[in-house]
């Protein structure tokens, strides 16, 4: 008889190298605990606070800065060099084959990709641009042959004063990095996105609708039984908020006004903790109550992690396999399997491999005159119209919303005119869409 299984699926929020300078720094502890920090922002009195026993007059706030100044969490790869000396190893073979699950495979990584744009300001020396952090993920896994990993999605919007340290919720208020990052992608490089990990762990009714548009997954639930953070930025749900959300590891379908409530939308959310920052990780205990769901429901069950590329990622990926290793041995009945996330939400969700590839979504596109008609031939789409993708003869990226066709003929138009670009100022036009089985449909509009 065939054993549930455990997928653990790592997700890289995948950001490229990251700088904090002492003095940022020192604004982000008070900042984070909500008082003053009376220190010079010297290195001599970072050590001082790491050392210290007591610093402030209460236990609790003495106790929240020891996280955030954990040595462990300081230590960032600071440079593409770093970046690049960690990944020729842990990318290796040799590192994935350390770890072996249920089925003797190695480790898999999925990498969800951002791009930092939209920022005036870089206090903390990001790569700012469009494909700059994307463009070196996908040389770098061509380049040792890590097919096994996939790529995915992360956005962080951008706040108000446009600093690329500060962190935002609202995808209304950056509709246009949102759209140029997706256009750009899908022209450039053939590539449109199924998974979702929320930027900052933060999920809000703009971007819960316009996910349900594209993506048919989303790793973003970090809900836990006593969630009630102390930190002074992450008070009263500000980010991160999953209160009320399964925090039993089952998958769930969000409510249309609110994520963390069970609903009728499509798209499928899983759990997926932190691996070892100040709050939200994954523990021993987690590890069981996933093996314990798959025993007693006989089912997958989708365990998802998270951390980032701009920290050694070894450390974390040796202490979250010590916590799954002491898990699993005592559920000799139940399955671990590393998985990549689209092979894991479908595995959980309970499609098999025969309809995934008969109900497989295919569209086709035409231009006849000025008008495009590009038409679903097999499957059905996730969300209620493909993408389309726009590049000019200006090098200029533009979408838009297609017209739809008569109700039920899965057809969609769009005319190019003086109302939109006539022919002459196109360079190249692609349409994307998933399914909800996270297949992907992409077509070049013949021009």
């Amino acid at each position: 008889m065939k054993k549930p299984v455990v997928h653990i699926v790592h997700h890289v929020d995948t950001e490229g190298p990251m700088c904090e300078p002492l003095s940022e720094l020192f604004t982000r502890v008070g900042q984070t605990l909500g008082v003053e920090l009376d220190f010079l922002p010297t290195q001599q009195n970072l050590e001082l606070l790491q050392s210290a026993s007591c610093v402030f007059k209460d236990k609790e706030t003495d106790m929240l800065l020891k996280k955030i100044i954990d040595p462990a969490l300081l230590s960032f790869n600071k440079s593409w060099y770093e970046v690049e000396e960690m990944l020729d190893r842990i990318l290796s073979a040799e590192y994935r084959n350390e770890f072996k699950d249920s089925f003797g495979n190695g480790w898999i990584y999925n990498w969800h990709l951002l791009d930092h744009v939209g920022f005036t300001t870089n206090p903390r020396r990001r790569e700012l641009g469009y494909s700059g952090v994307f463009n070196f993920f996908l040389d770098k896994l061509k380049a040792t042959k890590s097919d096994q990993d996939s790529t995915q999605w992360h956005f962080h919007p951008v706040p108000f004063n446009k600093a690329a340290n500060i962190s935002a919720t609202s995808y209304l208020n950056s509709t246009y990095e949102l759209s140029q990052v997706v256009c750009r992608r899908l022209i450039d490089a053939n590539w449109f996105p199924v998974v979702n990990r929320a930027g900052f762990h933060t999920v809000r009714p703009d971007s819960n609708w316009w996910l349900e548009q594209w993506l048919p997954f989303d790793a973003s639930n970090q809900s836990l039984q006593n969630d009630n953070t102390a930190f002074a930025d992450n008070i009263n749900g500000r980010f991160g908020d999953w209160r009320g959300a399964p925090d039993d590891w089952s998958l769930y379908n969000p409510d249309l006004y609110d994520w963390r409530k069970k609903g009728s939308l499509k798209r499928t959310i899983a759990r997926c903790l932190n691996m070892n920052t100040r709050f939200r990780n994954i523990s021993v205990q987690e590890f069981k109550k996933a093996f314990e769901l798959a025993k007693s429901t006989e089912k997958d069950v989708y365990v998802g992690f998270t951390n980032h590329d701009f920290r050694e990622m070894s450390t974390e990926i040796e202490l979250v396999h010590g916590m799954l290793s002491e898990a699993a041995k005592d559920y000799p009945e139940v399955d671990h399997k590393f998985s990549d996330t689209i092979s894991a939400f479908r595995a959980c969700i309970g499609y098999d491999n025969e309809e995934i590839s008969k109900e497989k979504l295919q569209l086709s596109a035409e231009l006849s005159g000025t008008t495009l008609k590009v038409k679903v031939e097999n499957g059905d789409l996730f969300g209620s119209q493909p993408f389309i993708a726009i590049k000019t003869v200006s090098n200029t990226y533009h979408t838009d919303n297609f017209d739809f066709g008569e109700p039920d003929s899965k057809e969609f138009y769009y005319t190019f005119d003086y109302l939109t670009f006539n022919l002459e100022q196109l360079k190249t036009v692609k349409v994307a869409a998933n399914d909800k089985y996270g297949n992907t449909s992409i077509v070049t509009v013949n021009l």
